[in-house]
């Protein structure tokens, strides 16, 4: 199975009046994900179904990347994409989703790069994706250690990366 790992888009900041869950996101952050849809679709097989975040940022990321995905494809809001989730859950939750061969999570930090780390067996490392970032793995849910393969990684406004070495450079 591929899985697509996503970040939201830029956001505009909460503040008193503005609660983090209603954060939508900005001309900005729309136009990134725009872009950053259509370099996907360059780069991979399209996605069949869209795992976001209910969060206003993470859903409207999801319906820009979707549109461009395939007509088939399916947009679900799941709250194992809620900030401060267990990995281990996602996780799973993924794995029962297996009949989609090609899946699309967006979501927040610090979670999708515990998610990134932990399926790629390297759980104790920091991984962080930019905002709007994507990350592209070949899941196999039979490996337990490390069940998902690097296939590739975008960022807004950057070419595309094929070594995780690259991508993800440790300090």
């Amino acid at each position: 199975m591929v899985l697509y790992v996503m970040r939201h888009a830029e956001a505009v900041d909460g503040s008193d009046t503005l609660q983090d869950e209603w954060r939508y996101l900005t001309e900005n952050g729309r136009s990134a994900a725009k872009k950053m849809s259509s370099s996907i679709v360059k780069y991979g097989p399209k996605p069949r179904l869209t795992i976001t975040s209910p969060l206003t940022r993470a859903v409207q990321t999801a319906e820009i990347v979707a549109e461009k995905a395939c007509r088939k494809n399916v947009v679900v809001a799941s709250r194992f994409l809620l900030p401060g989730t267990d990995v281990s859950q996602l996780i799973s939750y993924l794995m029962e989703c297996g009949d989609a061969k090609r899946i699309m999570v967006v979501g927040h930090e610090p979670q999708l790069g515990l998610l990134v780390a932990t399926l790629l067996g390297r759980a104790d490392e920091a991984i962080s994706l930019k905002k709007g970032a994507c990350v592209a793995l070949e899941l196999s849910p039979d490996m337990d250690d490390k069940p998902a393969g690097f296939l590739w990684h975008l960022a807004p406004g950057k070419k595309r990366v094929m070594s995780f070495k690259k991508a993800f450079l440790q300090k």
